[in-house]
């Protein structure tokens, strides 16, 4: 798998996406009657193909893309939950036939169209399922310097999340993808003991997440030993675990 989600080749994606609908379809048609609630699987293929194709034809008139956005913003902003939708329900056939290798991709294709998405189009309204994306494919690796790179993809998703979500307005659930992409955030870059990705995602972890941030602070130094992490890694979270546990001196 390419590591590389910084560079984006959108029929190189669109095949991709091609290839796992390919998968999923005829299966999917065998059990539709068992699996009503779930999109029909024709159609949701059908949906994925004209979906692709409005993207490579942004994406084969680069000089054009700004002047189209600021015509239609609010009509792009639409296409980005349009095909964030399309590829949410194909995860769920994913799942339903329990299809490791067409889920796997799957998930690469949507943290790869959400850093198009946040450069090209953006804001990013609907983020649950990017951020379930990534966390599957960030619990995938090992590797610190796919993780670092990883990390890179969550600031710059993170940093193109729409102001009305940034808010964090309600905060009476937990689970709410804002703060779950920033908490995982904080973790990957972690991994990737890359001093410089953590300071990065723990500056922001302290200004998104204010109130969780003591807790993931004093759960990091935990694992600092239960994990036995290098010393330049434990240097930053002892730093940055002190500037949030500590009481301000008056």
């Amino acid at each position: 798998m390419s590591t590389d989600y910084l560079e984006i080749d959108l029929p190189e994606l669109a095949e991709s996406m091609t290839a796992v609908c390919e998968l999923i379809r005829e299966p999917a048609r065998n059990t539709q009657r068992a699996s009503s609630q779930l999109a029909d699987p024709d159609q949701l293929c059908d949906g994925l193909s004209h979906f692709t194709q409005i993207i490579q034809h942004l994406d084969q008139h680069p000089d054009q893309l700004q002047e189209i956005l600021a015509a239609n913003r609010e009509n792009f902003s639409d296409l980005t939950a349009y095909g964030l939708q399309l590829l949410d329900q194909l995860g769920h056939w994913c799942d339903y036939l329990n299809n490791t290798e067409a889920r796997e991709a799957l998930d690469e294709i949507i943290v790869t169209l959400a850093v198009w998405f946040a450069r090209y189009i953006g804001p990013l309204r609907q983020i649950e399922p990017i951020v379930e994306a990534l966390s599957k494919v960030a619990n995938l690796h090992q590797d610190p310097e796919f993780l670092g790179e990883l990390s890179q993809v969550y600031r710059e998703i993170a940093d193109a999340v729409a102001p009305e979500i940034k808010q964090d307005l309600d905060r009476s659930n937990p689970g709410r993808p804002w703060r779950i992409l920033n908490l995982n955030y904080g973790i990957v870059a972690t991994r990737s003991h890359q001093p410089e990705i953590m300071e990065q995602a723990f500056e922001q972890l302290r200004l998104r997440l204010a109130e969780d941030a003591p807790e993931f602070f004093t759960e990091g130094m935990a694992q600092m030993d239960a994990i036995s992490y290098p010393e330049h890694v434990r240097r930053i979270m002892e730093k940055y675990y002190a500037l949030t546990n500590n009481p301000t001196l008056h």
